[in-house]
């Protein structure tokens, strides 16, 4: 009876241990238009609040500026999930589990486009600077192969790039007269002139990091992700994988331009079509109906 109740004693303290579990929630976004890191980190708090209260699992909010900083925490196992930018998933080639993508608008990839606030089309841009949101190593591919199709060079087109924290950076950078063009979310150009469509951006992802999480701990936490809508840069979230964050990914490679060959149609020519001309005989045409018959 003493060893039952031992055991009993035991698996009730495992439990209440497995109760108490932390999980963190890490937030790299910097192309969500959030207005200021201040905001991009309350949000990432208030899902993890959600996530405590709705999931039962104490989660606690983190916020990362850079990339590199991210990617320590990551390999320190330091954050358990996080909300990543869709074009550092896409830089990444999409490495970890999607479980959710933020919808903004009602759109989980909303249209970009270049801006700018001091010309009347893209060929005007040439020579000037280009703002961005800095995200990882290739963001050149993703301007030059995503953004313009390959048919435009970032290096070669613009002066230089200035590169910002985060999308607001970006486009104050712009507004300020610090560069001249940016790339952005449509709604997000208010009071510039867009000269160029380039297409969707998949929104953030919320992702799964580290593998072995218990499969029952990911799911109360992916409904309770799901159920979150805050109404602010980020509207709500919806049930996604990976497939529009590895697409973004194929986009960011570079264009390869081939002639299309075609296999002629042979026209068959009989010998004397090639070797006697056809007759011509001149005649009159006909002129009586082009005439008008005058009334009386």
């Amino acid at each position: 009876m003493n060893r039952l109740i031992l055991a009993a004693l035991a698996l009730s303290a495992t439990a209440a241990h497995a109760d108490e579990r932390k999980i963190n929630i890490a937030i790299f976004a910097p192309n969500t238009a959030f207005a200021s890191g201040s905001e991009r980190f309350s949000y990432v708090n208030r899902l993890a609040q959600h996530v405590t209260s709705v999931a039962g699992i104490k989660a606690e909010g983190k916020a990362f500026a850079r990339a590199g900083d991210l990617e320590a925490a990551i390999k320190a196992k330091q954050v358990d999930f996080a909300i990543l930018d869709g074009v550092y998933l896409a830089e990444r080639g999409a490495p970890y589990p999607v479980l959710a993508v933020a919808t903004t608008g009602g759109e989980t990839a909303p249209k970009w486009a270049l801006f700018t606030s001091a010309g009347t089309d893209a060929k005007g841009l040439q020579g000037k600077r280009l703002a961005m949101a800095r995200v990882g190593s290739r963001d050149d591919d993703f301007l030059s192969n995503a953004l313009f199709d390959g048919e435009v060079q970032v290096k070669k087109f613009f002066a230089s790039r200035v590169d910002a924290p985060d999308l607001a950076g970006a486009l104050a950078t712009v507004n300020l007269k610090k560069a001249e063009a940016v790339f952005a979310p449509e709604s997000e150009g208010k009071g510039l002139k867009n000269v160029f469509e380039a297409g969707r951006i998949p929104n953030p992802a919320f992702c799964d990091l580290q593998t072995g999480t218990p499969s029952d701990v990911v799911a109360k936490i992916r409904s309770a992700v799901l159920a979150y809508s805050a109404g602010s840069a980020l509207e709500g979230w919806k049930a996604s994988d990976s497939g529009a964050y590895r697409a973004l990914s194929s986009r960011m490679s570079a264009r390869v331009r081939r002639p299309i060959m075609a296999e002629p149609v042979v026209v068959k020519l009989e010998d004397l079509d090639v070797l006697l001309p056809p007759q011509l005989e001149p005649a009159q045409p006909d002129l009586r109906a082009l005439f008008l018959v005058p009334t009386p």
